[in-house]
């Protein structure tokens, strides 16, 4: 049975670019490198659907890099190609962060189209689905958040798409590198075609975003994680919460840092530290979780907010506590 929360888009997978969709002004970052290849199969097929896409992309790989951003004035920007751009940090040797990449592609559409700011930003393809608790580190969808942020190059619509590879190049079969490599890169085609599809489909207004001057509602963005399955092995599109728990490969895990010397080393000395090991999380995960559904096949949409206001049964529980709080000997003073 379908979980309540879970709408399925009978035709999504199907889409036909609408015969009056127009030509959009993209701008395209990522936390994986301006030239890897999920971000440059993305370009083609954006090109390929007639959009002009201005690409730029962190130096070297960032990811895990949430929402961080570089707030300086002497990053270094190098136009590698036609419509690409790397962004460093000064020094230019380390890439800028995901969001600071990604409104530097903004800022450089915005510049090329007289002063009118881009349509739409798009983060990936990353290389690693940002599924449940791992959203919140993910750079791709870090970028997304500081694009619909007002007081960052002003608010405008994004979407943040993200896939596991099908063949892990570390470990390839048989040992065949470039078969293998030329697997994923068939796979961030069809991910990237998708993706064509589903803006196309943006284009045409429909019914709930018919009124919207903008492709998305002001101030939402779009995360989109694809199965590493082929496309007759998609089961549908879905869209879906963010779950709780970090799922790779359809484990939960717990992950435990520490410092493995820190409580008995003296004042001034230094210890090794990081991740100790990560473990099954039993924890179950929330209804309609975007976890469950991609590890089921589905294509997963979670629509987020650059908020992190908790939900309205929350707040109104904290207001009882507040009030306790004020009618009690600890809010006499206020």
């Amino acid at each position: 049975m379908k979980s309540a929360i879970q709408l399925y888009f009978v035709l999504l997978l199907t889409f036909e670019s609408a015969a009056g969709a127009s030509t959009l002004e993209i701008a395209l970052s990522n936390d994986d490198g301006w030239d890897a290849p999920g971000i440059q199969a993305m370009k083609t097929a954006l090109e390929g659907a007639g959009h002009n896409v201005t690409l730029a992309g962190p130096l070297d790989e960032q990811s895990g890099s949430s929402a961080a951003g570089n707030f300086v004035s002497d990053l270094i920007i190098t136009k590698q190609s036609p419509n690409e751009y790397s962004v460093a940090t000064t020094g230019g040797t380390e890439g800028a962060e995901p969001a600071t990449s990604a409104l530097i592609a903004i800022g450089i559409a915005k510049e090329a189209n007289g002063g009118v700011a881009p349509d739409l930003l798009v983060m990936g393809i990353n290389t690693s689905a940002n599924i449940g608790a791992a959203t919140q580190f993910s750079g791709t969808v870090g970028g997304t958040i500081a694009a619909i942020a007002n007081y960052l190059n002003g608010s405008l619509p994004a979407i943040a798409i993200s896939t596991d590879e099908p063949c892990d190049t570390d470990h390839p079969p048989g040992g065949e590198l470039a078969a293998c490599e030329a697997a994923n890169d068939e796979h961030f085609a069809d991910v990237a075609s998708f993706v064509a599809d589903f803006i196309a489909h943006l284009e045409t207004k429909p019914e709930f975003l018919a009124n919207e001057p903008g492709l998305l509602p002001p101030g939402i963005a779009l995360n989109i994680n694809y199965p590493p399955v082929a496309p007759e092995d998609i089961q549908g599109v879905s869209v879906n919460v963010q779950g709780k728990l970090w799922v790779r490969r359809g484990t939960p895990l717990a992950i435990d840092f520490a410092c493995f010397a820190c409580s008995v080393i003296p004042i001034g000395a230094t210890s090794p530290g990081g991740i100790r090991g990560a473990g099954f999380d039993p924890t179950p995960d929330v209804p309609g979780s975007d976890a469950a559904s991609f590890n089921a096949g589905f294509i997963t949409i979670v629509p987020i907010a650059a908020d992190y206001t908790a939900d309205k049964s929350i707040l109104d529980g904290f207001e009882k506590v507040i009030k306790e709080f004020n009618d009690g000997a600890g809010g006499e003073d206020l």
